[in-house]
């Protein structure tokens, strides 16, 4: 174990919470001890001392003298920094980070130093097509710092406006001189699955005066479960009484939900001395006017989904160093991780759009003073179901050779050259069957609205329709890769103190994403239009006896048990995936290319920056400054088109720290900063936005960066080697932020924007064919705004050792309040206060921490004119560890770790109206048990 020796006073100890004066009055001849500071204690430390010594506004985590880092996963880890927001995956496993307000895609992210980027798609329910890095994909275990810089200098990579994070793995030399051998393992427990997940870790190092090695494996399970409520809106429907032909109120877009007025069997159940078949009175029933159906708030889509399935994956890191002599050092790092991801998601849609199949009989229903529904009974109604198979294999090889070499006593370069690549394979077909028809209730009296069905568990009288989905076929596949040369030079005996860093850097950057359908042998057209689609295959393929003996093919799906107290429904049936890949003979399905979107970005660096020391009235201030020349060359392609950009940008930076007292540090910093636009806002083409014909969506290449000049001043007091106390005030004007600018076009003139209307789904078909030759879509993009948002916030940080109280005891806490000013339309994201707070306990080779972390509810984006809000949440999480008494040798530690213990929900509302749920999700609490040592 390689454990850090810091030399302290007694009374220093003492003076950590006192007044100043107290701690300059410490007895000068008290006798000096040393005192050994290991584990989080020592990483606080080493934390402080990094904020202590550094000229702008940054922040580091450091790994215990284990390897450990703070928290489960590298975003758990950097919460404690102030400005630092999780950006969470609906499992409740810190995913990104967001800094000062602003989304993941503005923090650049990047790997000792360089550029990186991995394939991956974001949460479960997303589509990732942005610049942000999933932290999750990474164990902590392979790096030994992270390090946060709020504020730009000419020598960091640009990239991000909010801030910059550099990963710095680990080297045998962090682990002292000798062998050294470390392993743990761990067994993470669940409630929302009730398994057990296994986590092994192997590492060896040796570290003499001239070579260096270590390795470093993880392999681990990880069964995840998740339940929850979606919609994409609660708003007027157009809700409107179907004809008999089921066409009488079809409107031209197919958004609205239909009612009927014929008497089920069901309702005629409910109510004695009603016919099956005769016509009701719909005002009477509902107990509405047919002004207040017509107008009825309901979900566009309201459904209860369940995750479930199984996260497998290893990752590894070898390092080597070399010193050849003094003056010279060589490193190679390399770092892998591959990650298979099965798990299927099953939705049940009690209320959906374009329901003309279905139409129930709406009974007793209760509107707020909103026109929206609060509870009500449906008769006749029948949910569909959907259900979507994910099978993901996901990459990711970063290789990093690297020379340092002291060229003189002056003069000193730095080296490297990084690749990275990363590959992911997506298969996610998609089922759809329909319930029996039944009785459906709904009470919107919680979090998750109450939602029960009488009709769920006869999976015989399930059923799948010709003139509606019933397989989509799904298959994507994306490949990133960065390859980057960075040479750096210092001048001066000491470059950091006093004299210059220049270099430059010249990197590419290349992401490409394909999409496939599926190609069908042209003997199976039974229509004569010479293609064969999914309809006319599934029909020689397994149809029949699926439509024949539909119980075979579906399977039970829980629900609800994660869901705090949760009353509805507790199970309902789904696409049985084993039985119907089988009967389909889906693993024959040859494929072909739907689609391909290209982005390669070239981007060569100059830099220069400036560092002084002097003293200014008997004080020591510090200054960097500095200047960055950067130009991208950007081309952007899809299978319809392509585009060329270039841009040129400089970028100024200056830092300055003064210290005004003993221990009273003072920092200002100015500078501008660049996010590239989002790539999946620039493709030249078009899609549509969801299963209807009222909305499509098309990129625009032409789109500028994000461009922000920063303003820091704050400070900080040291009261200890590790306690401070420090506040910083920041404000950032950013230009180029991004809005959707909407327009109308008619159907037939949409082959102007890369949509093929000979390729549109059996339901775009059957809308098309109501309101045709008038149908009108909208046409969204993004522009960017020409006005000027502007971030203000404050950020405070307090490390407080209780040592005069208790030896080991102490807390550390961090705040951020923050407020946007934008132009109206263009209002940024994500923009919420927050803080948290730490107490721990660490003495004898005990230790204990517990973690309260609060999230202010933020503006997320608006859905069908609705603004949806993150509600405030609130997580606890408990950490504790003991190093047994026996076999000393192997340092044996037990450790407990649980997180979220109170399960806190993920959700968000619609109007900031606690009453009406956007998106809930219920990630249930983790309990991990391990043991650990070295030896």
């Amino acid at each position: 174990m390689n454990s850090k020796i810091f030399t302290l006073s007694k009374a220093g100890l003492l003076s950590l919470c006192v007044s100043a004066s107290l701690a300059q009055a410490q007895d000068e001849d008290a006798v000096l001890e040393e005192v050994y500071i290991t584990g989080y204690r020592g990483a606080l430390l080493n934390a402080t001392e990094a904020k202590r010594d550094s000229v702008g506004f940054s922040d580091e985590v450091f790994s215990d003298d284990m390897g450990k880092m703070p928290s489960q996963n590298l975003a758990e880890s950097l919460s404690r920094i102030p400005g630092v927001k999780i950006n969470r995956e609906v499992t409740g496993e810190g995913q990104q980070i967001s800094v000062r307000g602003l989304g993941a895609e503005f923090t650049k992210v990047v790997l000792n130093g360089n550029s990186m980027a991995v394939a991956s798609t974001g949460d479960m329910n997303a589509n990732n097509n942005g610049r942000q890095v999933d932290l999750n994909m990474f164990p902590t275990e392979l790096f030994k710092s992270l390090s946060v810089n709020k504020t730009a200098t000419a020598g960091q990579i640009e990239g991000g406006v909010s801030g910059y994070v550099d990963m710095r793995t680990a080297r045998a030399s962090d682990f002292g001189d000798g062998h050294s051998v470390r392993f743990s393992l761990e067994s993470k427990y669940k409630d929302t699955t009730e398994e057990f997940s296994p986590k092994a870790v192997l590492s060896y190092s040796f570290s003499d005066e001239k070579f260096g090695v270590l390795a470093t494996v993880v392999a681990q399970n990880n069964a995840h479960g998740i339940d929850g409520y979606e919609t994409t809106g609660n708003v007027a429907q157009q809700t409107c009484l179907i004809a008999e032909d089921g066409n009488g109120c079809r409107d031209e877009s197919g958004a609205g939900i239909r009612h009927g007025d014929v008497a089920t069997a069901d309702y005629v159940a409910a109510n004695p001395g009603v016919a099956i078949g005769s016509v009701i009175d719909v005002n009477q029933v509902s107990g509405l006017s047919d002004q207040e159906i017509a107008g009825m708030g309901l979900p566009y889509i309201g459904r209860l989904a369940t995750t479930s399935g199984e996260k497998d994956s290893v990752s590894a890191l070898l390092s080597f160093e070399y010193l050849p002599n003094e003056d010279m050092s060589f490193a190679l790092d390399i770092i892998s991780a591959d990650a298979k991801n099965d798990y299927v998601r099953d939705e049940l849609m009690h209320i959906y759009r374009r329901n003309y199949i279905h139409a129930p009989v709406l009974s007793n229903i209760q509107l707020d003073d909103k026109n929206r529904i609060e509870s009500g009974t449906f008769y006749g109604s029948a949910p569909w179901v959907g259900s979507r198979d994910y099978n993901e294999d996901l990459s990711f090889v970063s290789v990093m050779p690297s020379f340092e070499w002291h060229i003189n006593d002056i003069l000193k370069m730095d080296a490297s050259l990084s690749k990275t690549d990363s590959e992911l394979v997506r298969d996610n077909p998609y089922g759809l069957v329909f319930t029996a028809p039944g009785t459906l209730t709904i009470n919107d009296d919680d979090v998750v609205p109450t939602v029960n069905h009488s009709a769920l568990d006869d999976y015989s009288a399930y059923s799948v329709n010709d003139d509606e989905d019933k397989f989509r076929y799904g298959h994507t596949e994306r490949e990133t890769d960065t390859m980057g040369i960075h040479v750096d030079f210092e001048l001066g005996e000491d470059a950091e103190a006093n004299g210059f860093r220049f270099g430059f850097s010249s990197e590419e950057i290349n992401a490409n994403r394909e999409t496939f359908e599926p190609s069908f042998d042209i003997a199976l057209d039974t229509d004569g239009d010479d293609s064969v689609s999914m309809n006319e295959y599934l029909a020689a393929n397994g149809l029949p006896d699926m439509v024949a003996n539909m119980g075979d093919y579906i399977r039970t799906v829980d629900f609800g048990s994660n869901i705090d107290g949760w009353n509805g429904l507790t199970s309902f049936g789904a696409t049985d995936w084993s039985a119907v890949k089988g009967a389909i003979n889906y693993n024959s399905i040859e494929t072909e290319l739907l689609t391909r979107t290209v982005i390669e970005e070239k981007v060569t660096a100059y830099y220069l920056e400036a560092n002084t020391t002097t003293e200014v009235a008997g004080r020591e201030l510090k200054t960097n400054s500095g200047i960055r020349m950067v130009n991208t060359d950007q081309y952007v392609a899809t299978m319809s088109g392509e585009t060329k950009e270039d841009y040129k940008r400089i970028l100024p930076s200056f830092s300055a720290v003064y210290d005004v007292v003993n221990n009273v540090k003072v920092r200002a910093s100015a500078s501008r900063s660049l996010t590239r636009a989002n790539p999946a806002d620039m493709f030249p083409n078009s899609e549509w936005d969801g299963s209807g014909i009222d909305k499509i969506k098309a990129g625009n290449p032409t789109l500028s960066p994000f461009e922000s000049t920063n303003f820091d001043i704050g400070g900080e007091w040291y009261f200890s080697d590790m306690g401070y106390v420090g506040l910083t005030y920041y404000t950032k004007d950013i230009t180029g932020f991004t809005i959707a600018d909407t327009l109308q076009d008619n159907l037939n003139n949409l082959g102007n924007w890369g949509i093929e209307l000979d390729n549109l789904l059996p339901t775009q078909v059957a809308q098309a064919a109501i309101c045709n030759p008038n149908c009108m879509v909208s046409v969204e993009t993004k522009v960017n705004t020409r006005g000027v948002s502007t971030l203000t916030g404050y950020e405070l940080v307090w490390v407080q050792p209780l040592d005069f109280v208790l030896e080991g005891l102490g807390f550390n806490a961090s705040a951020n309040s923050i407020t946007d000013e934008s132009p109206e339309g263009a209002e940024i994201t994500g923009i919420s206060d927050s803080y948290n707070v730490t107490a721990y306990y660490e003495n004898e080779g005990f230790q204990t921490r517990l973690t309260y972390y609060n999230q202010e509810g933020a503006y997320a984006f608006n859905s069908w004119g609705q603004d949806v809000t993150g509600r405030d949440r609130a997580q606890v999480d408990f950490s504790a560890s003991y190093d047994l008494p026996v076999l000393e040798d192997y340092g044996l530690t037990l450790t407990f770790d649980a997180y979220n213990i109170t399960n806190e929900a993920i959700s968000s509302t619609i109007d900031n109206d606690e009453r009406q749920t956007f998106n809930a999700y219920f990630p249930g609490a983790t309990y991990t048990f391990g043991i650990r040592g070295s030896f």
